[in-house]
């Protein structure tokens, strides 16, 4: 079974959530410099506890000196590294999240975005050695979103339904997907 972060998304615990050396190294090896502004926009997504857009990123770090381009050009860039991940929400403005350096996908919320992260290792390793011996493909990735409600929305009797559109691909029981 997938191992899951306790109700954390990014890397699980406050300081290994930021890896603050790590990612300024994956900015290093990119030839790119790891800024003060880079780094909160950063520290912003890992923090945050749930998916969110740009805007929401722009809006909560306008008080430390973080411009509006610089927000959605450091969204750009991380999402380019694979730092964050970009979600599908259905409607609206894209939401992000980050992500653990390493291996985990994103389990979403579809009410709060509130988001867990999930490592899948044994499952999707079986997949991915199952889908290469039927198919024959050389498999080198995959990426997974995990769309429901959490705990706290369904005791409140929230749903997508009364919240807004369900992700695409979302539509019927889900069986067979």
């Amino acid at each position: 079974m997938a191992a899951a972060t306790d109700g954390q998304h990014g890397a699980g615990a406050a300081g290994d959530q930021l890896q603050l050396d790590v990612v300024a190294d994956i900015f290093a090896g990119h030839g790119l410099p790891f800024t003060r502004q880079r780094q909160a926009v950063w520290e912003y997504f890992c923090t945050v506890g749930r998916a969110s857009t740009a805007a929401e990123a722009t809006e909560a770090l306008r008080e430390r000196g973080v411009a509006q381009a610089t927000v959605y050009r450091t969204v750009a860039l991380l999402t380019e590294l694979g730092l964050l991940v970009r979600l599908h929400l259905g409607e609206g403005e894209a939401c992000y999240t980050a992500m653990r350096v390493g291996h985990s996908h994103p389990l979403v919320c579809r009410v709060c975005r509130r988001v867990v992260d999930f490592d899948g290792d044994g499952d999707l390793a079986f997949l991915e050695r199952t889908l290469r011996a039927t198919t024959g493909f050389a498999i080198y990735g995959h990426h997974l979103e995990v769309y429901g409600i959490c705990p706290e929305c369904a005791a409140q009797g929230r749903d997508a339904s009364t919240e807004g559109e369900r992700p695409p691909g979302s539509e019927g029981s889900g069986e067979g997907r």
